[in-house]
């Protein structure tokens, strides 16, 4: 047992040596990135959420704050920001409260958005916690808490770790968006009257002339008098007003209401203001009013509480299938906007937000769709201000129907659906609410899902309500008010018959493709030949925009307008940064392509310059043939010059009992021959296995499994580099298999003794080199096998005799070692087959219990074969 433990001990210094060199630094240690933002407050009636009101103060909390993450480094931040990292992170700061404005008030945390769990604390007691990393929360805290003068305290711990199957949104495989973590968004304490109004819903009717519109407001009360016998307590009332944004003129203006305490709730009922020849609010001409609501005390004739909201008349109706804003057929013609920039990662400030709304609405946009969740509430106000409809949504994406169909995840999507509809709901932008992206629409589990979060829509407003999906089986689609479908394919002929079958699936509903998009690589230039130039994208949006229009369809949104950085290293992305989705017309820093012009002459219906056709370079690496070829010859030339080798060679091929034995009996071999057969079988096993890889790395399939299989991104992004550049994979990988053969040549020297045999470790790493030859094979497969696998018929052979190979190669292996040990192969077979299948089991167990990986393929193997029927 010593002799065994010894040999174990060298056994794992040798390996962590081998690592250690080859293990690139950043993969060991921990990067803390901070993105920081950092810009005060934006004051004014435009923030999109809280507007100032003469009734009400605002604390800013932007600035400087202290981190500690944990675990980790600390030291000092400027927020909003976002830190690029996992892990949970402690912020705190001190801010002053006047003791006038302490007996005054009533106080409120307010978080525009903080990833993804959220506590907070003041003065080291608890205020709040929220879950959700893009909506807003507003927390009442209580007067106790807080101190007058400049020793407040306030603490908030952020972590952005995200699971698989029980945040929204799900921990990401690919082509998700970055998972920044932090205090993104503003961080302010509201000061608002003792009593005062927590929020304000309107709803309004047109006429048919559209001369005459009707506001009806509902006004919501919080908040209680410091004596229980005041007696105004009774006698507040309220009022709504409403106010041209552009001359500050009143146009409307209800009556008084009393307001009622009774059973420590506040009740108000709704007004209606009638505003006649309204001026209606349309992309074209995207004209505001100020709905202003006013709490107040008739006794003194004061005001107590003021709440604003930017309101828009509009009227959106779907009329036979057709999208119709204020009596007018509109074809939306959007962008899809990540809220994420090359400098601040997701806590842009407001000006790089305006900077961006301004470009998509020069380009012609009329429509914007936000990358797959709640965007900053200060977009939907510029939204408002420069006529762009919205389309807002939930962070479900690429979601199997097992989990969307459990009650805490309807429960945990609607509580941010409810966030989200309250928040954004008087925004005359949003068009539409999205229950989410890409999930599991082809399954009747789904549906439980989409109808509860429907109905869930509904009842807080009146808008229509969609989810958007690339599944050609949908089971859900009558569940929500209009097709909102993927389409991705640059195959022309293709595009339009998946156009013409949605149609008719979906007819008497308008049809929107909300995403449809060329990926490129940002400094190709060769011209549109090579789908992955500039040029190329540019094209695809000219073409794809013109059948858009030819078919009848209501609306486009391209993907996207920025770049954007990816969650989960990819394989499929082309942008030679694994982490780097560059789809946009403009990049991550917001440098313009041609694609950008391209998009405006599509948006406008406008002639656009000749492309040049430039080249497209082969995509089939010749380096797969020559270096099989050079190791061929020099396999060849070595069998000719070697007698030993060439027997050696031989008698293992055609009688390997004798061989072996042998082998542990005379070292009839060389360790020199041995490390040289090594290295060829190593280096032709690399060849195919790269072959295999780069000819699939578009594969959203293979990129996935990647994900699953790899846990870590440091790891996934160092494969991903090598997959995509066969020159330095080769070499790479040849020594990792060659590593591979010796890590068990020294396993079954160190396990030898188990079976009360004491081997050399010469005969250990002989047999193992030596059980190899059949993947000899692979040399001239490897030279051919890239070009086989463009016809799909040989893919399946190649790999089955790849497989059948390995097969052989292990079962050559396991005799050896029952040769080497004198036992019975029959026995070593047993112990070899079933340690491999455990290994495998175990491999299996560990991947589905921390990523549920088995849950995940089952629904990647779904979607594909409903994209294929």
């Amino acid at each position: 047992m010593v002799y065994l433990l010894a040999k174990a001990r060298i056994f794992r210094v040798i390996i962590s040596a081998i690592l250690f060199q080859f293990l690139p630094l950043q993969s060991v240690l921990s990067q803390y990135i901070f993105l920081e933002n950092g810009n005060p407050l934006q004051r004014g009636s435009d923030v999109g959420f809280l507007a100032d009101t003469p009734t009400r103060k605002k604390i800013d909390l932007s600035g400087i704050w202290t981190y500690k993450v944990l675990d980790g480094p600390e030291g000092t931040v400027r927020v909003p920001s976002a830190y690029d990292f996992t892990g949970e992170v402690t912020f705190q700061r001190i801010f002053e409260i006047s003791p006038d404005d302490l007996n005054k008030y009533q106080f409120h945390l307010v978080m525009l958005g903080a990833n993804y769990n959220t506590t907070a604390m003041i003065n080291n007691d608890f205020i709040t916690s929220h879950i959700g990393g893009y909506t807003s929360f507003v927390a009442s805290i209580p007067s106790s808490v807080l101190q007058a003068g400049t020793q407040n305290v306030i603490k908030i711990v952020t972590d952005n770790k995200l699971d698989p199957t029980r945040t929204i949104p799900l921990r990401s495989q690919v082509w998700g968006w970055r998972n920044y973590g932090g205090i993104l968004r503003d961080v302010y304490i509201l000061a608002t009257p003792k009593v005062f109004i927590s929020s304000v819903a309107t709803t309004q009717s047109i006429s048919a002339d559209f001369t005459v519109a009707r506001i009806s407001v509902s006004t919501f009360i919080d908040g209680s008098f410091s004596t229980k016998d005041d007696t105004t307590i009774n006698r507040l009332q309220w009022y709504a007003e409403i106010v041209d944004k552009q001359t500050n003129l009143s146009v409307a203006k209800s009556n008084t209401l009393p307001v009622i305490f009774q059973n420590k709730v506040w009740t108000t009922g709704p007004v209606e203001l009638t505003v006649t020849g309204p001026r209606l609010w349309s992309p074209e001409t995207p004209d505001l009013y100020i709905i202003k609501t006013y709490l107040v005390n008739p006794a003194t004739a004061e005001s107590v509480d003021e709440y604003d909201v930017n309101a828009g008349i509009r009227k959106i109706d779907f009329a036979n299938g057709k999208i119709v804003v204020n009596g007018k057929k509109t074809l939306l013609k959007g962008m899809i906007w990540m809220e994420d920039h090359q400098s601040f990662g997701s806590s842009l400030p407001y000006e790089e937000m305006e900077k961006d709304v301004v470009m998509m609405k020069s380009i012609g946009a009329n429509a914007i769709r936000f990358g797959h969740h709640p965007p900053h509430p200060y977009m939907l106000s510029l939204c408002d201000r420069y006529g762009m409809l919205a389309l807002e949504e939930l962070p479900v994406k690429n979601v199997p129907a097992s989990v969307l169909s459990q009650e805490y995840y309807v429960e945990l999507a609607g509580a941010a659906m409810r966030e989200m509809i309250l928040r954004d709901r008087n925004h005359p932008s949003v068009f539409a609410w999205g229950l989410g992206d890409d999930f599991e629409t082809w399954s009747d589990a789904s549906r439980v899902y989409v109808e509860q979060l429907s109905k869930l829509a509904k009842s807080l407003d009146s808008r229509p309500v969609y989810y958007a999906t690339n599944s050609a089986s949908d089971l859900c689609n009558d569940l929500v008010d209009f097709a909102a479908v993927s389409l991705t394919t640059r195959d022309i002929k293709e595009f339009k018959k998946d156009l013409d079958d949605l149609r008719i699936a979906n007819e008497g509903k308008p049809l929107v493709v909300v995403r449809m998009g060329a990926e490129v690589q940002p400094d190709n230039t060769n011209g549109y030949s090579d789908p992955l130039s500039t040029q190329a994208q540019a094209r695809y949006i000219l073409q794809h925009v013109d059948i858009i229009r030819a078919s009848n369809a209501d609306g486009v949104f391209l993907w996207a307008f920025n770049d954007w950085k990816g969650d989960r290293p990819a394989l499929t992305v082309n942008s030679t940064d694994p982490w780097m989705h560059s789809l946009g017309v403009v990049s991550r820093g917001r440098e313009k392509r041609i694609a950008f012009d391209a998009a405006r002459s599509a948006f406008n219906n406008d002639k656009f310059s000749a492309l040049p056709i430039g080249s497209n370079p082969s995509s089939a690496p010749i380096l797969y043939v020559v270096t099989g070829l050079v190791i061929l010859i020099g396999t060849a030339y070595l069998y000719n010059i070697s007698r030993r080798f060439r027997e050696g060679l031989n008698r293992s091929m055609v009688n390997a009992y004798n061989f072996f034995a042998d082998v542990r009996d005379q070292r009839i071999v060389t360790i020199f021959h041995s490390t040289l057969l090594g290295l060829i079988v190593s280096a032709a096993t690399a060849i195919v296995v790269s072959s295999i890889l780069y000819r699939f790395r578009g594969s959203i399939a293979l990129d996935n499994l990647l994900s699953y299989i790899l846990v870590s991104d440091n790891l996934k992004e160092d494969v991903v580099k090598l997959i995509l550049n066969p020159k330095l994979f080769l070499p790479v990988f040849t020594g990792i298999c060659f590593l591979l053969l010796l890590i068990i040549s020294m396993g079954l020297w160190v396990v030898a003794p188990i079976f009360k045999v004491r081997i050399y470790p010469f005969h250990a790493y002989a047999i193992t080199m030596w059980s190899t030859p059949p993947l000899l094979l692979l040399i001239p497969l490897g030279m051919i096998l890239y070009r086989l696998m463009d016809s799909p018929v040989y893919i399946l052979p190649a790999v089955i005799l790849f497989m059948v190979l390995l097969i052989w190669v292990l079962f050559r292996f396991l005799k050896g070692i029952s040769i080497i040990l004198d036992t019975t192969p029959l026995k070593v077979y047993v112990i070899g087959v079933l340690s491999l299948i455990g290994m495998f089991a175990a491999v299996y167990f560990y991947l589905d219990y921390t990523q549920s990986g088995s849950l995940y393929v089952t629904f990647l193997r779904n979607d594909i074969l409903t994209r294929t029927h």
